[in-house]
């Protein structure tokens, strides 16, 4: 491990660990949008897409025989087919993408239990969908409009990977270890906490030093192969900027307006 860096040496116990250098790798070909929590905007989904969003988060939860959308259980804002997969598919049908001009877009479900219920609902709700990418157990079987990746819960989502492929969703990984694997067809991602490798608040220039930190964790991600989303970000313009720099794949906010306007700067 080398010196900490200029700044972070002045953190108090419990300051984020250094990460080491990792050699600098391809900007990814895009960098998408996202609505942390999609489902407690007014209207689920639109109001992302009408600002021209490309990736929403649904928390997902066992409703009886149905599968419910909100961030702590009942009651629930509706379904996942009423609110995402079924507007989709429309949208799919009549654009040929989300958009109507083929940029990608990820649908990630944040498995908020862990039931063998939930996950066969899930499994059968997602393989009725032609419109979502396909994975095997190497990679990306056929890509198609809408990615869906499986965060939250890690059992469940490791369980629904491990099915027999191809599959119509991939899972992240929400911590993250410089000697992970490469990137397989079953995990595709990181969803990472944000204050565990940043200490930055958000305001003003992002300091050399968390600069570099950052850079080093978005180098280490996509080295496997995996791209990534940071939550629990500061919501601000600055950080936006910086982590569009940087190159974090999914830039994560709860200002669906303020995101949009930064990104058409």
């Amino acid at each position: 491990m080398r010196a900490l860096l200029p700044g972070l040496a002045l953190c108090l116990a419990g300051c984020p660990p250094v990460l080491d250098d990792v050699a600098p790798q391809p900007r990814p070909e895009f960098i998408f949008k996202h609505a942390h929590n999609d489902y407690e905007h007014p209207r689920p989904l639109l109001d992302a897409l009408e600002q021209g969003f490309e990736s929403v988060e649904a928390d997902v939860w066992l409703d009886g025989e149905a599968i419910g959308v909100s961030h702590t259980g009942a009651p629930f804002k509706g379904t996942l087919d009423a609110l995402y997969l079924q507007p989709l598919a429309e949208r799919v049908a009549q654009r040929g993408s989300v958009h109507g001009d083929g940029r990608p877009f990820t649908l990630w479900l944040d498995l908020k239990q862990g039931s063998p219920a939930l996950q066969d609902l899930l499994v059968g709700a997602l393989a009725a969908r032609d419109y979502l990418t396909t994975f095997d157990d190497d990679g990306v079987l056929q890509q198609r409009a809408v990615t869906v990746l499986l965060t939250g819960h890690d059992a469940a989502k490791k369980a629904m990977v491990a099915r027999a492929s191809p599959r119509p969703y991939a899972r992240d990984s929400n911590d993250y270890r410089p000697d992970d694997a490469p990137a397989d067809g079953r995990w595709r991602a990181y969803a990472l906490n944000t204050p565990a490798f940043l200490s930055w608040s958000g305001l003003g220039e992002l300091p050399p030093a968390q600069r570099r930190q950052l850079e080093n964790l978005v180098h280490g991600a996509h080295a496997k192969g995996r791209q990534l989303r940071l939550y629990a970000n500061p919501d601000t313009e600055a950080y936006w900027q910086a982590a569009r720099e940087a190159g974090v794949d999914f830039v994560n906010t709860d200002d669906l307006r303020g995101l949009a306007e930064a990104f058409a700067e």
